[in-house]
């Protein structure tokens, strides 16, 4: 009785453990598709002809969200990484120099949706 008492516990906890873990997944799926979103707002922005700044309140946006994202530690580097090219972006649109902050926004954007494959 004590065998099926523990086994049945342990059963429980991994069932519970699943149904969580699927679930916060999904949220971070949600994240990476708002970050992913803001940068290609971004783009479209100094296609529009927008100045620096607001080029840079964007990628400051996208980078602020990037900060909610949940994942496991093997897409944390991943997500550093993505995040750096953000970072590069928005030091490019601080210099003015707008054609950069757009090569960096593209590089941003395919690492993220990367890390959007891996979840």
């Amino acid at each position: 009785m004590k065998l099926i008492k523990t086994i049945a516990l342990s059963l429980f906890m991994i069932l519970s453990t699943l149904g969580i873990s699927s679930v916060a997944f999904a949220g971070a799926n949600q994240d990476v598709d708002k970050v992913s979103a803001k940068i290609s707002e971004a783009s479209k922005a100094i296609d529009s002809g927008a100045s620096s700044d607001e080029v840079m309140f964007i990628i400051k946006e996208a980078a602020g969200l990037v900060g909610e994202l949940q994942l496991n530690d093997n897409i944390v580097a991943k997500r550093q990484r993505a995040s750096g090219a953000l970072k590069k972006a928005r030091r490019a649109a601080k210099k003015g120099n707008l054609e950069a902050s757009k090569k960096h926004l593209e590089d941003a954007s395919n690492r993220f949706s990367k890390i959007k494959s891996l979840i």
